[in-house]
C-alpha cells in the first residue's frame, strides 16, 4: 500500500527541526532503511553537530540520537551510517602547536611568520587533551569504531562495513600517513534474525564510486546519490510502502 504519512510527517518530504525530538514523533516500528551522513566531528564551520570542543561529547550525542532511532526502526529494518575520521592535529595552527610539529627545516616547528600560523583559515580545530591517552597529539582518534562499540551497546547489532572507493578524494597534504581516498559507510540492524538484505547477487563490501558536481549553492559534505541508491538496494525489497529516513538530512541527497 501507498504510504502518504508516518506519524505526523509527510513522505518525500523535509522536515526541519530538532532530530531529538523530531524522532519521538516517529511511530515505533515504522521505519524500514535508515541511511545517513552525521556532520563529521572538527570538519565543519557552522554551528551545531561536530564543533564540540572534546569528541567524546560529540560521541556520547550521535549514540543517543540512535538510540532514540532504535525503536522506530521495523524489525525487518537496516541502518546504514557514513561517516568520517579525525586526526588529533589542528586545522589552524597556532605559534605553540608547533612544539609538536616535525615540520620545518630542523623538524622542530614552522618559522612564526609561515602563512599556517598567520593565514585566516575556516573555524575548524582540533582538541588535545592529556586526560585520555587515546587523546595524543597526531592521533588517528577512531571516531567511527567509538560510535560503532557505543551503538552495540545500546542494542543495534553491527552486520558489516563497506568501503566506499572514491574515484576523486579531496588531496591532502604531505604528511607522514597514507593519504585517505575512501570512507566507511556501516550498516546495522534491529534483529539479526528477521532484517532484510539481498543475497542474489551478493552485495560486494566495497563500492566504487565518484563524487558528484552539482549545481547551485556548495555543499562540500554532500554524498552522491550512488551511496543511499546501494544502500537502499541492498535492503532487497522495494515498494510505495519502503520508508527510508535520513535524520541529518544535509543536502538531502537521501
Amino acid at each position: 500500500m501507498d504510504v502518504e504519512k508516518i506519524g505526523p510527517f509527510h513522505v518525500n518530504s523535509v522536515t526541519e527541526g530538532d532530530c531529538f525530538e523530531l524522532i519521538k514523533e516517529l511511530p515505533n516500528e515504522s521505519i524500514d532503511i535508515v541511511v545517513t551522513s552525521p556532520p563529521y566531528w572538527g570538519q565543519r564551520m557552522s554551528k551545531g553537530m561536530g564543533t564540540e570542543d572534546d569528541p567524546r561529547e560529540y560521541i556520547k550525542v550521535l549514540i543517543r540520537i540512535f538510540e532514540l532511532l532504535l525503536p522506530k526502526m521495523k524489525e525487518t529494518g537496516a541502518v546504514w551510517i557514513n561517516i568520517g575520521d579525525a586526526y588529533n592535529t589542528p586545522v589552524n595552527w597556532r605559534i605553540d602547536d608547533r612544539n609538536y610539529s616535525t615540520l620545518g627545516e630542523n623538524q622542530n616547528g614552522l618559522a612564526e611568520n609561515n602563512s599556517a600560523y598567520i593565514k585566516p583559515r575556516a573555524k575548524r580545530k582540533a582538541f588535545i587533551d592529556k586526560g585520555a591517552p587515546w587523546l595524543t597529539y597526531g592521533n588517528l582518534l577512531a571516531l567511527p569504531y567509538r560510535l560503532i562499540i557505543g551503538l552495540c551497546d545500546v542494542g543495534y547489532i553491527f552486520r558489516g562495513e563497506v568501503i566506499w572507493d572514491k574515484k576523486n578524494p579531496m588531496p591532502e597534504g604531505r604528511c607522514r600517513r597514507p593519504h585517505r581516498k575512501h570512507e566507511s559507510i556501516y550498516l546495522l540492524v534491529k534483529s539479526e534474525k528477521n532484517h532484510n538484505f539481498k543475497i542474489k547477487p551478493p552485495v560486494k563490501s566495497v563500492w566504487t564510486f565518484s563524487n558528484e558536481k552539482i549545481s547551485g549553492r556548495s555543499h562540500f559534505s554532500r554524498f552522491p546519490e550512488e551511496l543511499p541508491l546501494r544502500c537502499i538496494d541492498a535492503y532487497g525489497k522495494s515498494g510505495p510502502d519502503i520508508v527510508v529516513l535520513d535524520p541529518f538530512s544535509g543536502s538531502g541527497t537521501t
